[in-house]
């Protein structure tokens, strides 16, 4: 059920918000989380429960036993890990990921959120599954308002891969830290939309691309961090943002009809959105220090597409994570961004604003 065997190790830190229930099966290696000093697991630790040194994974010759002597098949190798025999019969052009490469990742997360944000992640879990088939690392990104942007906290950056062919390096946000197979399917093979995924049969050697996109997760959040700090500046009183709206925004995006009856109903859509909107701008989404300005103005308007109303990616995807979401997207909208009023919003003349946008604000 949890997958974990007796050649895995599991090692998770217990006591952190984000541990949740901590060793709730019965099967890991536990530390106890230490509020003072707010350290994860040691790197150490990390690559000992991974087998980091202890154990490698081998690419084999693949051949026919039947046959005397035995031929080999072309085209094809298997995959063992340590003293295991080979488990899996990929094609040549599958690539080995050494779990050695899940430590460096979240090294590379770590350094990113520490150069750019000035604070330290920790590590709260690691472990193997399935006979050392799969590993996993879990950071922890801590409750900090400057990260991120919105009123969505406590996220782990999970970092998966398999050597069987199970799964792709995959990393993504989530809500919890990955203790077992059971987190593990839930947070990396799940719905969740995955921010870094790199296929064993594709330059699996070069994880250039993997590094970059956690590097840039966290440098975003400072350019994210510089655009609100600017938007908070800006004056943007809340009955111009309600004018607004209703006079140059909602025109964009939603399109009235010819007919008088038809127009009548679409007008009363229009009022229900903005009373929607104007109940997101008095809630808690929308710090009362906020408001009365261009920040307060367009959290409320993302706020209620992202909160209130079903916000979909491309091909009818499932909602992206609203921590992945507040990271790469916060002020960085357009039309492909699935928050289509924010985007028509930030790139409107608006009267209120003197006849500024929130884009060149955004991007001054």
């Amino acid at each position: 059920m949890h997958e974990i065997t007796g050649r895995d190790n599991v090692l998770l830190m217990e006591g952190h918000p984000l541990s949740g229930m901590g060793n709730w099966h019965g099967l890991a290696e536990t530390q106890r989380w230490d509020s003072a000093t707010r350290e994860g697991l040691a790197v150490e630790d990390v690559k000992r429960v991974l087998g980091v040194g202890g154990w490698s994974v081998q690419t084999v010759p693949l051949a026919d036993a039947r046959t005397n002597p035995p031929t080999l098949i072309d085209g094809h190798v298997g995959i063992a890990c340590g003293d295991q025999p080979p488990h899996y019969f990929p094609t040549k052009a599958y690539g080995v990921l050494q779990n050695e490469e899940l430590v460096d990742l979240a090294g590379v997360f770590q350094e990113a959120a520490r150069i750019e944000r000035g604070v330290d992640l920790p590590i709260l879990s690691a472990g193997t599954l399935r006979d050392r088939r799969m590993a996993f690392v879990s950071v922890g990104v801590p409750d900090d308002a400057a990260l991120d942007g919105l009123p969505a906290r406590s996220h782990a950056m999970n970092l998966g891969t398999s050597h069987d062919g199970t799964c792709a390096l995959v990393g993504c946000l989530a809500s919890y830290i990955v203790v077992c197979a059971n987190t593990f399917r839930a947070a990396l093979l799940g719905t969740a939309v995955q921010e870094v995924s790199v296929r064993h049969t594709q330059g699996i050697e070069d994880l250039t691309e993997a590094r970059h996109i956690l590097r840039d997760m966290i440098g975003s959040a400072s350019l994210t961090d510089a655009a609100i700090a600017r938007l908070l500046d800006v004056e943007y009183n809340a009955g111009d943002l309600w004018h607004d709206l209703a006079g140059q925004v909602f025109p964009k995006v939603y399109v009235e009809p010819d007919d008088e009856q038809g127009w009548t109903a679409a007008h009363t859509k229009q009022e229900k959105r903005l009373e929607a909107i104007q109940d997101v701008y008095y809630s808690d989404l929308v710090p009362g220090d906020t408001r009365q300005t261009a920040w307060g103005a367009l959290m409320a308007v993302q706020g209620w597409e992202q909160h209130e109303r079903t916000t979909r990616t491309a091909k009818g995807a499932q909602p992206r994570h609203r921590g992945a979401l507040a990271l790469q997207r916060t002020v960085a909208s357009s039309s492909g961004t699935g928050y289509p009023l924010s985007d028509a919003l930030m790139t409107t003349d608006l009267r209120g604003l003197n006849g500024a946008d929130l884009a060149g604000l955004v991007t001054a």
